[in-house]
């Protein structure tokens, strides 16, 4: 007999993991916002995957009323994030479910990283490459042919793999330096030291660490005091000179993706 559709509400157990694997932030990439307020207020949202009623976003009529509010079905967002992800188009069951565990994966088993704090982090993250770029041709125009794109393929796969040298911590503000960078008078992406700072509220001497690493890898070259005397970094593009990171600002702004799935979570196969 085939089971009447019926909303039910998550398990205790399924609550506290995904309280336990959220970190305490909003699941979508690179949103900050708390799930619960120091008070014990509940700030956000619980969100399905694929929708608990019909109708609903990404319904799958061949889950069970049990498979709907599973660990596996759900994860926590802010109210602002969670409308967003209802736009279906663009945020199909694979992306969800690759936002879910991309985010759930920065806290699992918080105690085995803790015992293991000395380990290279670096060697479990892995880039999603691109093998198109059909997306980001279209959305920005260029109007390249499939054998004309193999470069430009090969020059983010370059790029992609010199950003999984990175740790977490500098991708972060490698992310944040190009979100909030500005074009000087020869067109090349800026921003002040200053500024990354008071964005972070981050320990100026940690924070001078990560920009040291930044500028060891080639990805920013610290530059000479702007007019206010203040230092500057410029953001380094790749070899060939073609502005990458531009077109991608451009482009995750065009198609609402934060910039983090790409440039943090290494997820280049969105390009596509």
């Amino acid at each position: 007999m085939t089971e009447t559709v019926k909303r039910l509400e998550p398990t205790k157990d399924t609550l506290r993991e995904l309280f336990l694997k959220s970190g305490n932030e909003c699941a979508y990439p690179g949103c900050t916002h708390k799930i619960i307020s120091s008070s014990g207020v509940f700030l956000s949202q619980i969100c399905h995957i694929e929708a608990a009623n019909e109708g609903g976003e990404r319904f799958n009529p061949n889950q069970t009323n049990e498979q709907r509010r599973s660990f596996d079905n759900l994860l926590l967002m802010c109210h602002a994030h969670h409308k967003i992800t209802d736009d279906v188009n663009a945020y199909p069951v694979e992306r969800m479910k690759d936002i879910k565990s991309q985010h759930e994966s920065k806290f699992t088993d918080i105690v085995s990283t803790i015992q293991n704090s000395f380990t290279d982090h670096t060697e479990h993250s892995k880039v999603q490459g691109p093998s198109s770029l059909d997306r980001i041709n279209r959305v920005l125009s260029w109007n390249n042919t499939s054998d004309e794109l193999v470069e430009t393929l090969e020059d983010i796969s370059v790029f992609s793999k010199r950003l999984l040298t990175l740790p977490m911590q500098a991708r972060q503000i490698l992310t944040l330096m190009v979100k909030r960078s500005a074009y000087d008078h020869i067109n090349r992406l800026h921003i002040s030291e200053h500024e990354i700072n008071l964005a972070t509220g981050a320990d100026i001497s940690e924070l001078r660490k990560v920009i040291q690493v930044l500028d060891k890898y080639g990805f920013i070259q610290e530059g000479f005091p702007d007019d206010f005397n203040l230092p500057v970094i410029e953001i380094c593009e790749i070899e060939r000179g073609w502005p990458f990171l531009k077109d991608l600002k451009e482009f995750c702004e065009a198609e609402d993706i934060a910039l983090d799935e790409v440039l943090v979570d290494l997820n280049f196969a969105l390009l596509d």
